[in-house]
Formats: C-alpha cells, structure tokens, sequence
C-alpha cells in the first residue's frame, strides 16, 4: 500500500516545473543579491532604465547582467515537459510536429537573438558560466528532491495556468516599458536590439495571454 506521503505527493510534471521554477529564481537571487554584493555593482537585465551610459560609463552603479539565460536554458525543458506529460497521450503526430515546429523555431530565434547580444558585449564566457551554475543547481535540486510544501494540493493546470500568465504579463510589460524607458525618458535613439525585442515580446506575450485564458477556461 502506498504511504499518505506518496498519496499527496504532487505529480511528474508539477514536481519537475517547480523544481525548474526553485533552481530560476536561486539563480537570479545569487545573481541579483551575492554578485551585486561581490562586485559592488548592481547587476541588472537592463541596466540602461537607471543609466543609460552604463556601456561607456566605467563608474556606473549598474552593470549589463546576463543571468537570464538561467530562463534560456529552461525552454528545452519546459517544452520537453509540456510534450512529455500533456501531448504524448492526448495529441496525434502532426499535432506534435507541429508543437516541436513551432518551440524549436523560439528556441533558435531566442539563440540568435540572445546569442548575438552576448558577443556584442563580450559576455561569452558570463554566458557558460551561468549555465554551468544552472545546471549544477539542477542536479542539486533533483538530488536533494528539494520541493515547497505548497505543492501538495497543487495541479498541473494550476502551475502550468500561472506560469504562463506570468511570462505573458512579464513579455507584454517589457515590450511596451523597454522603449517607453529608453526612447520616452532617456530620448535615446532607436535600436536594432530594441526593435528585436518589441518583436518578440509582444506577440509572444500575447499568444501566452490567450493561452493563459484558455487554460483558465479549460479548467475552470
């Protein structure tokens, strides 16, 4: 007979997005709080919303941070997840197709676009060294079996429903906040990056928006 414990243990796909969504923010908060610290700069993903010279500037109080790539480093996985434990048994093959279409082709604009950032401004070896700290927080997390306690009476609709509407909100208030910032108050000219950015975040986030909507329909 199975033990109480493994009766409320949360399923497969809510233990592991927890476990991924735990090692995320253990890796931003090192990055954010230790290194800030450390480095007696605030590291920041964008940094030009307090300075906008912080490029040229070698006494800026912030610095150009890289950490996400931690979240990069995640998308093969969640997309992994979603395939694994909601389309193996539910979709047929060309459903399927294109799902992993459609997630490989983010992927690689997300490598190109990030990838190219990273060259621009040296951070090549910042890079490998984050996703070498996200991987190894990975394998501790796992090890350890480390989960919240309020993943007991937690489902898999529920975290994947949050998630989602969290990067949504997240891409949509990046995508209008970004050029607000930079073209609005610091009248800085406009950018390939920036165009790039908008690009992305608006209507990816939209989609997730949606998403998100059906999602809370669906399991209402």
């Amino acid at each position: 007979m199975p033990s109480e414990s493994e009766n409320h243990s949360p399923d497969r796909f809510v233990r592991d997005l927890a476990r991924m969504l735990l090692v995320f923010v253990s890796v931003i908060a090192i990055d954010l709080i230790v290194l800030s610290l450390f480095t007696g700069k605030i590291r920041l993903w964008f940094p030009v919303w307090v300075d906008p010279l912080c490029n040229s500037r070698p006494d800026s109080p912030v610095i150009y941070s890289q950490s996400y790539i931690a979240g990069i480093c995640f998308i093969p996985l969640l997309f992994y997840f979603i395939d694994r434990d909601w389309l193996a048994n539910r979709a047929s093959y060309l459903p399927r197709t294109v799902y992993w279409v459609l997630t490989c082709s983010v992927l690689g604009f997300v490598a190109w676009w990030k990838g190219g950032l990273m060259i621009e401004h040296h951070k090549e070896t910042e890079a490998i060294a984050w996703v070498a700290l996200t991987t190894l927080a990975w394998v501790l997390v796992v090890t350890a079996q480390a989960l919240p306690r309020w993943l007991k009476d937690m489902t898999r609709q529920r975290l994947l429903l949050g998630l989602v509407k969290s990067v949504s909100i997240f891409f949509l208030v990046m995508g209008i906040l970004d050029p607000v910032v930079i073209r609005g108050i610091h009248q800085m000219p406009w950018t390939s990056g920036l165009i790039i950015e908008m690009a992305f975040f608006l209507p990816v986030g939209t989609a997730l928006w949606f998403l998100a909507r059906h999602l809370s329909i669906k399991s209402s």
